[in-house]
């Protein structure tokens, strides 16, 4: 049975369910705080003129990882990031409500969902737990104390999905950004997130009438109900 006869819905993470980049807020929060500040300053400034180059921004972001995360242990570093998965989840307006009722609309439809991001396992599934999410399936980057495995990012993502079964086409596909092209390209009914006026005309010739745009704008605190 093909992707697309089970009701398939790919949903990106960052962007789409959860306002900013979850593990950079990780990095600059957590890994790059007190002492490794001045590091994480000096970084920035020689990686600025590579990370301009979309090209590039996925090794410039691997060796800011690498060298935040340096020294830490596996087990330390994923309770580090289960437990800012878990404040994360609860920060006021940081979760994107109209992303996760649209994901309760799918389940409750019977729909397979599986949110593919570039955000670090661990962390994404913490943050998906939190908001009841806990049976939606998950493929993410993944690390190894401060290596990372995989960078599921761009045209990784497909790749990740074939290893899982998942090949397109599928029914829907959501995201924020222009990387995910190969994902909304394979979906039946692509639905871009956010998107500014640039991005959208860019991703209208590729995708044709068939693009759907979506504006979410309004979040929700922790005692704000996310249901519709």
């Amino acid at each position: 049975m093909r992707a697309s006869d089970a009701g398939t819905v790919i949903v990106d993470f960052d962007g789409v369910l959860l306002r900013g980049d979850a593990f950079g807020l990780f990095l600059r929060r957590t890994a790059f705080a007190g002492a490794r500040l001045p590091l994480a300053v000096v970084l920035l400034v020689l990686l600025a003129p590579i990370a301009v180059v979309p090209a590039f921004r996925p090794w410039a972001a691997r060796w800011v990882s690498r060298i935040g995360l340096m020294g830490r242990d596996a087990d330390g570093l994923r309770a580090e990031l289960e437990r800012f998965g878990a404040a994360l989840g609860e920060e006021p307006g940081r979760l994107i409500g109209a992303g996760l009722r649209m994901i309760r609309t799918h389940l409750a439809a019977g729909d397979r969902v599986i949110v593919v991001t570039a955000c670090e396992h661990t962390l994404a599934r913490t943050v998906l737990d939190a908001t009841g999410l806990a049976g939606v399936e998950l493929v993410a980057s993944r690390i190894h104390g401060p290596r990372l495995i995989v960078h599921n990012h761009g045209a990784t993502k497909m790749v990740q999905l074939a290893a899982q079964g998942v090949t397109p086409p599928w029914r829907v596909a959501y995201s924020d950004s222009l990387s995910d092209l190969p994902i909304l390209r394979a979906a039946e009914q692509p639905v871009l997130v956010n998107a500014n006026p640039r991005q959208v005309a860019r991703a209208r010739r590729l995708l044709g009438a068939r693009l759907t745009t979506v504006a979410w704008t309004g979040g929700h605190g922790p005692a704000e109900e996310p249901d519709a």
